[in-house]
């Protein structure tokens, strides 16, 4: 059983803004517990174990909705009130909502301010404040939240006999004082103390303005004036620990590679979402948000209307979900799209499947707050990949069927004698899955997949290859060794390198000191250790998006007397790195699926790369 301290639980698929509202509302710890659930049947599970008073949950998420729970809660846990968020607030869901005596409807994106009133009178408080300690949250934390929330208030900061006011409108940092000081100064004084107590007030109008510039670039400030501070204070042995994770500011020499900016429409059912992915965006001037929709059929008006550039797609949406949506861009209006989804178990296989459909990318939400830095690269880095697509290249794949499996038995397959290497990423996905349907059973080569994508998908896409050929298909997720008709599936992010033990060989996995350290390995040092490790024939193929990094790995191939071949041009969305290499005259040939599979069988004295 949970704790005896009352709870508020929080429902929403969104991770980012489960985050969000956790954190926002733990300031009041002392009141009350706060617990999550990233889905219906998650939250309905905890409410058997926990003390919960009051269930705060989104409307739309896939299985079981708001709704539902809502219904579910009333007929087992009638004292248990519900307030329901929504970007919807229709007169059928406030309907249905009535019905099952909801207490409050929040519309997306949240008034924090608002919320915290509607707990506030669910916990009989007499006090007219919400007052917290800055003992489990950093204050910054708590002003980034307010401002990714894109709400209006004031906040007054107590530190001993100091005092300070911050004023936020609609997400921006506006106005703060400090004893004499205001603007800037004032609000990095404030900033600067490391514990005290905090306690939201009445917004003064009109609300004085004295800060004009945007909310990133003061935190950042913030957190570098600390750093200063905090390397001053060590010669007094005091410690002063802050958890920076604050976006990038814009490089103002930073020159974007395309003519004029990128043009993006972010397609999202949470509002929030939507203010959110347009702010991380929008930190590079390269970038232009042009508009956001909130389901398919708006997106697909929208498309029409602003004609994107790039378009960002959720997979779970109202009214037309993310599949459908792809599938009239892909036919109707052929314009590259990435989705941005939360990635979890469930959702894998449909994002694998939207790959197959002519998505070009995909890359999670970020998961929390402090992860936005990291993801906000990952998501710019996508966007910027999509503008340079050819999605006029695609071709949608066949729906292939799950295969009857040959019962290869692994242990007495015969040690690695030749080897095939694949290497795809952005617009791959489609000639990639077409590749493998068609290996034979009867292939004597290892093959070696290499695919753009996050560790935690390696296993998800061995299983989805695995049921549409009629080979044996593994992931690459610790050191293993290679085994002639075997085809094992590894990501381009992992530092692999090929050893050469005894009379077989293997591919070990090395272990990186964080998400970043990939930058330092590249596809070209893999295949440094083929050419130094491997005797036997060796064939490299290239699909769309490959990310061959420098060429120097494929010079070492074609000096081995190894094969390169590409996926042809023409049906290539991402082809640049695939120029590069046939610029470079290091191309044996364009080959397609069958054609791929042709020099796979013939695979006497020939080396092959992905």
């Amino acid at each position: 059983m949970g704790s005896s301290q009352k709870k508020v639980l929080i429902v929403d698929d969104e991770p980012v803004i489960l985050d969000m509202l956790a954190q926002s509302l733990a300031v009041d710890h002392e009141r009350y517990g706060v617990v999550t659930a990233r889905n219906g049947q998650e939250g309905f599970e905890i409410l058997s174990r926990e003390n919960v008073f009051l269930v705060i949950s989104d409307i739309v998420m896939p299985e079981i909705s708001g709704l539902h729970l809502l219904a579910q809660i009333r007929a087992n846990y009638p004292q248990i009130e519900v307030i329901l968020m929504t970007g919807y607030p229709t007169g059928e869901i406030k309907r249905q909502g009535r019905q099952g005596n909801c207490l409050h409807f929040l519309e997306k994106p949240i008034k924090l301010r608002h919320l915290l009133e509607m707990i506030r009178e669910q916990i009989a408080i007499n006090d007219q404040g919400f007052a917290g300690t800055l003992k489990n949250i950093q204050l910054m934390d708590l002003i980034q939240m307010c401002c990714y929330s894109g709400i209006t208030m004031a906040v007054s900061v107590m530190k001993g006999s100091q005092q300070g006011t911050i004023n936020i409108k609609d997400g921006e940092i506006v106005h703060a004082v400090c004893g004499n000081m205001t603007g800037e100064n004032a609000f990095y004084n404030i900033l600067g103390w490391q514990s005290g107590s905090f306690e939201t007030i009445k917004i003064p109008s009109p609300m004085e303005h004295s800060i004009d510039k945007n909310y990133n670039y003061l935190l950042l400030e913030a957190a570098r004036l600390s750093d200063i501070k905090t390397e001053e204070e060590k010669l007094t042995g005091e410690q002063i620990c802050w958890d920076d994770y604050l976006e990038e500011s814009v490089d103002p020499d930073e020159q974007s590679e395309l003519n004029g900016s990128m043009r993006v429409l972010i397609v999202d059912d949470s509002p929030t979402m939507c203010k959110i992915l347009t702010k991380i965006l929008t930190v590079k001037e390269e970038i232009e948000v042009v508009g956001t929709a909130q389901n398919g059929e708006e997106a697909l008006e929208r498309i029409d209307e602003l004609k994107p550039d790039v378009v960002t797609l959720d997979v779970n949406m109202p009214i037309m979900d993310g599949s459908s949506t792809l599938k009239h861009i892909m036919i109707k209006k052929p314009c590259p799209v990435i989705i941005i989804s939360s990635i979890g178990n469930r959702s894998q296989k449909n994002i694998l499947d939207f790959l197959h459909l002519g998505a070009v990318d995909f890359v999670s939400k970020p998961e929390k707050v402090e992860d936005m830095v990291v993801q906000q690269q990952k998501i710019i880095e996508k966007i910027r990949t999509a503008a340079t697509a050819k999605i006029g290249n695609f071709k949608r794949g066949k729906d292939l069927k799950v295969m009857a499996q040959v019962q290869n038995n692994v242990k007495n397959q015969l040690p690695c004698k030749r080897l095939v290497v694949i290497n795809s990423g952005a617009g791959g996905f489609t000639e990639l899955v077409n590749t493998i349907h068609l290996l034979p059973s009867d292939m004597d080569a290892s093959i070696l997949v290499l695919h753009e994508m996050p560790p935690e998908f390696v296993s998800p896409l061995s299983c989805y290859l695995n049921d549409r050929t009629v080979v044996t298909v593994l992931p690459i997720q610790e050191d293993v060794h290679l085994l002639g008709g075997i085809c094992y599936i590894g990501t381009t992010g992992a530092r692999l390198k090929l050893n050469a033990a005894l009379d077989s060989y293997a591919v070990s996995v090395e272990a990186t000191k964080s998400a970043d350290d990939r930058v330092d390995y590249h596809f070209s040092d893999f295949l440094h250790s083929v050419y130094n490790s491997f005797d036997g024939p060796i064939k490299v193929v290239l699909l769309s998006g490959a990310m061959v990094d420098n060429l120097d790995g494929l010079r070492c191939i074609k000096e081995k007397n190894g094969q390169i071949i590409v996926q042809p041009l023409a049906s290539s969305m991402v082809p640049e790195q695939l120029e590069k290499a046939i610029q470079a005259g290091l191309v044996d040939r364009e080959a397609d699926a069958e054609e791929i599979i042709n020099q796979i069988r013939n695979c006497e004295n020939e080396c092959i790369s992905f």
